[in-house]
């Protein structure tokens, strides 16, 4: 059952991470040429394929991880540092990607809405610019648990 979780834990992070990874890129590119309302439109469906693909994926990296866990059985013996720091570290990067960046995606979104009712399209919205250091804060968080995981610190 082990590997089962397992292989649920390294799904859901490879669609967690590159997922963020893409849709950052592509919003990095978009930046420089918002301005009309299609751009509006194309960055408010990014915020979504966001929510649908790295919510759920953090989740099932969230409840596959608490399966593990509990599958290796430590009773009373402490627990190594690496999987300390994965339970702490990794369970928090994962509650801060699901709100920070639906906080930010929704404020993201509103404002655009506000705009496009107001006939004003933005040109860079400080808005955009939090949404991808969330998510770029979000993947820096989860490269620096697989790293601290990986060497087995």
């Amino acid at each position: 059952m082990f590997k089962f979780w397992l292989f649920l834990h390294f799904t859901g992070i490879s669609i967690w991470v590159g997922a963020l990874l893409a849709v950052t890129f592509i919003l990095l590119m978009m930046r420089k040429n918002l301005g009309s309302k299609e751009s509006s439109t194309i960055v408010k469906k990014m915020t979504r394929v966001v929510n649908m693909l790295v919510h759920p994926s953090a989740f099932f990296v969230l409840i596959s991880g608490v399966f593990m866990i509990i599958s290796m059985n430590f009773g009373d013996a402490s627990k190594p540092f690496y999987l300390n720091f994965m339970e702490r570290f990794g369970g928090g990067a994962i509650l801060f990607t699901i709100i920070a960046i639906s906080f930010v995606g929704r404020k993201l979104v509103k404002k655009l809405n506000a705009q496009e009712k107001d006939g004003h399209v933005i040109k860079h919205s400080s808005s955009l610019s939090n949404y991808i250091a969330m998510m770029l804060t979000s993947v820096a968080c989860v490269l620096a648990t697989i790293f601290i995981v990986s060497f087995r610190f």
